[in-house]
């Protein structure tokens, strides 16, 4: 049995911020883990003696965690959810309102692993013995499809665009590589040269729309309009608890811009006179441009994203 992606060993809430300030975190659905890890230890470990105190707390984690990575669905929601619970249970006593904080961050801790399970075995049936999959970026959702299509003994190739400008694909082809999968690494400019070599492309995502529409690394929406010119289907993989709610309200996916230091060195340019650089982390992938979505529920189009969400917090509030 190949091991899976594992989550990082949080000490505490403070520690799980850095580890995102850090961009150690990698992935839609380890960073909602992520939020909810630092709601649970703060709950747990945190000397918060009052109700004012608590919810009080959940409120700077919140904005510290969207300040940090705003287009992350999974950080809202988490934060979101357990803003709810405090609110639904706030008449309660302090020790059961912890307890029930509690429960609901472990339920979705252990649904976004049951999610990604389930992923997993959709994903895989995707991926024949001698297929050739085209994939942009880093999600352990991703990861979690290729260790399944593996185990079933089944040999592919995965063309692995290396993801400018941090490059996360590199903890993509680690993985491969100890999978025992062939790899063919490229620049994020030689997808169209490449593309005609895979079946079908695979991303993740790191928020989901209403419309259908989803939010993922740079590059994404490039990739997916060059797989309807060249006639690939497009998949996109990513468990429901990334759908942003506010998004069916008309509010659009913030999408986080980085420092210019990850895209340019010093003695680029002689002066910086009239020139803006823009490190733009994350682009919208329209609907139209999508295959399909790989979620929980399996196979879907990503437009019927908001059918299945009020069932996915039901059973997440369940404490």
């Amino acid at each position: 049995m190949r091991e899976k992606v594992k989550d990082i060993d949080f000490r505490s809430a403070d520690h799980v911020v850095q580890e995102i300030r850090d961009m150690n975190v990698k992935g839609g659905s380890p960073f909602g883990r992520a939020a909810a890890w630092a709601l649970k230890l703060a709950t747990q470990k945190e000397k918060l003696n009052t109700k004012r105190e608590l919810r009080t707390r959940y409120k700077d984690l919140k904005k510290q965690m969207l300040t940090l990575k705003p287009t992350m669905g999974t950080i809202h929601n988490s934060c979101n959810i357990i803003e709810e619970v405090y609110e639904e249970n706030k008449n309660e006593d302090l020790k059961v309102i912890k307890e029930k904080v509690i429960k609901v961050c472990d339920n979705i801790i252990d649904n976004s692993y049951a999610a990604i399970d389930k992923m997993a075995e959709v994903g895989a049936n995707l991926i024949k013995d001698g297929s050739t999959i085209m994939m942009h970026s880093y999600t352990s959702t991703l990861m979690a499809i290729f260790i399944k299509a593996a185990e079933q003994g089944k040999k592919f190739t995965v063309i692995c665009t290396e993801s400018r400008p941090l490059r996360e694909s590199r903890k993509a082809v680690h993985y491969l590589q100890e999978w025992d999968e062939k790899i063919i690494y490229i620049t994020d400019a030689e997808a169209y040269e490449f593309m005609p070599k895979a079946d079908f492309i695979l991303v993740g995502a790191d928020s989901l729309a209403s419309n259908g529409s989803i939010a993922n690394k740079m590059g994404t929406a490039m990739l997916a309009a060059l797989a309807k010119l060249c006639k690939k289907p497009f998949y996109v993989a990513a468990e429901l608890y990334k759908y942003n709610p506010l998004t069916k309200k008309g509010v659009p996916i913030e999408l986080e811009r980085r420092t210019e230091n990850e895209i340019i060195s010093k003695g680029d340019f002689k002066s910086h006179k009239n020139l803006t650089v823009i490190n733009q982390f994350f682009d919208v992938t329209p609907a139209s441009d999508i295959t399909g979505l790989i979620c929980e529920y399996g196979l879907i189009n990503s437009s019927n994203i908001d059918f299945y969400w009020n069932e996915l917090v039901k059973k997440l509030k369940e404490a």
